[in-house]
């Protein structure tokens, strides 16, 4: 009688163990499914194409710039012409004018509002000439040759005088 309740209670157990392994197995699969619309791994990042909104394929990321004092993304270089990456040019997109998507396979690729042509004439640089990060000028000039068309920021001043 002893054995059998010790049986039982021993079945009883590794059942319970092995339907919650099931249903934690399956919840990390649901986290899996939903983790690429969220998250990322950067080395998943680095090769991942990018295309603009017309759906033209415009090259694809090579490097990421690290803000060190926020922990953000600053820069995607983003890899374009050349054949097999020689004479292929870098360009440092900002990373706040990039949006991921996710094809018919929900395979992922980052989106920038920028054409083919306007990126041709972009400030860029080649893999062993990198630019100076820190240099402000460098920064404004990239930030602005990406702003949306007709996205402009303007400075208003009033001037109010006493009368006596």
């Amino acid at each position: 009688m002893n054995r059998a309740i010790h049986t039982t209670l021993g079945l009883a157990a590794f059942a319970a163990i092995i339907g919650w392994s099931t249903m934690a197995g399956a919840a990390d699969t649901q986290a899996d499914k939903a983790a690429p619309h969220n998250t990322h791994r950067a080395s998943k990042l680095i090769g991942m194409a990018v295309h603009n909104d017309q759906g033209e394929r415009v090259g694809t990321v090579e490097d990421f710039v690290i803000n060190m004092q926020t922990g953000q993304i600053a820069y995607a270089a983003l890899g374009y012409g050349g054949v097999l990456g020689i004479g292929e040019k870098l360009f440092a997109v900002p990373f706040n004018q990039m949006k991921v998507a996710h094809d018919t396979n929900n395979d992922s690729y980052f989106v920038v509002n920028v054409s083919k042509e306007k990126l041709k004439a972009a400030p860029g640089f080649d893999k062993s000439h990198w630019p100076d990060f820190a240099n402000p000028n460098w920064a404004q000039e990239v930030d602005n040759y990406y702003q949306p068309t007709g996205k402009t920021t303007t400075t208003t001043t009033v001037t109010t005088s006493k009368k006596d």
